[in-house]
């Protein structure tokens, strides 16, 4: 009430002036964006490329180490020329080989299993490259003696850089390391200078125990499945030809060392998220590592 005119100077609310408010979703958002800065504007937009791709690689990551284990409704053909199989080994200087030999020996008619085989050593490793070529030496006159003609000597042996030497420094570590991981890769692809067999497989099946390189190579195959690189070779067009679709999937099996009663390795600690089998041969680990950990009892004889 204007106390000199006596007039109200009320005002009503279908007069009076509305606030001002802004809502990014009322406005344009090109006008929006036009009023940031050119640093703002990049900072947005490459924290949404960034936010996008971390997404992305998760979920992708997820479904790669999460794939579902071999189904039985599609059995695999028996291996042979047609259909055939791949196993990389990983050996490793020290007692790594020759656990690992000792393992495999145990396999029977391991030639016939899988008509490749393919053993990784370390550079500087020609111990455990030696004993390889004398294990399948032994691996085919069994085979010979047992009465079967024709086994499969379809192998190789491929030496890749050294992810880590004795005593070598922690600066050039990482560099030794990116070179043994190229050379892995290389291997699982069939590029490696030192395949001869030039079969074009992807392994089926990956095995390590310990040694700095089976982390290399379950990486990279970890990679390469993540890039979608992997599966069977390049079909034919004759349909008795097509190869096993399940076949060069690049499974992993590791085995901790019969030496590791109560804690894992170092390989072992980085290594058990990705690989497909985590076996241990004392059960007191089992107790201390979770399900993701089997004991089936002692591996090494």
């Amino acid at each position: 009430m204007d106390g000199s005119s006596g007039r109200s100077t009320y005002s009503s609310p279908a007069t009076a002036a509305a606030p001002l408010t802004f809502s990014f979703w009322d406005a344009d958002f090109l006008d929006a964006f036009s009023q940031f800065s050119l640093h703002q504007r990049l900072l947005l937009l490459v924290g949404a490329i960034a936010f996008i791709a971390t997404n992305v690689t998760f979920f992708r990551l997820a479904s790669v180490l999460g794939r579902e284990k071999p189904g039985e409704k599609s059995p695999r053909p028996k291996p042979s020329s047609k259909h055939p199989t791949h196993l990389l080994v990983v050996l490793g200087s020290g007692g790594h080989t020759a656990e690992m030999l000792n393992i495999l020996q145990q396999t029977p008619f391991l030639p016939i299993q899988f008509t490749y085989r393919t053993y990784v050593v370390s550079s500087g490793d020609g111990l455990s490259a030696q004993k390889a070529a004398d294990f399948e030496i032994e691996l085919i006159d069994q085979l010979k003696t047992e009465g079967i003609q024709g086994a499969h000597e379809g192998y190789d042996i491929v030496t890749v850089h050294r992810a880590r030497r004795v005593h070598q420094g922690i600066l050039t570590a990482p560099f030794s390391t990116v070179q043994c991981l190229w050379d892995c890769v290389k291997v699982l692809r069939g590029t490696h200078p030192d395949l001869k067999s030039h079969h074009g497989l992807y392994p089926d099946l990956i095995l390590t125990n310990g040694p700095g390189t089976g982390v290399c190579v379950v990486l990279a195959a970890t990679l390469l499945i993540f890039l979608g690189l992997s599966g069977p070779p390049a079909s034919s067009s004759d349909a008795e030809d097509q190869p096993y679709p399940g076949s060069g999937q690049m499974r992993t099996i590791f085995i901790e060392s019969w030496a590791r009663v109560k804690t894992l390795s170092l390989s072992g600690k980085i290594l058990k998220p990705f690989v497909d089998r985590f076996l241990v041969q004392w059960p007191p680990l089992v107790q201390s590592e979770g399900s993701r950990v089997e004991y089936i009892g002692p591996l090494v004889t």
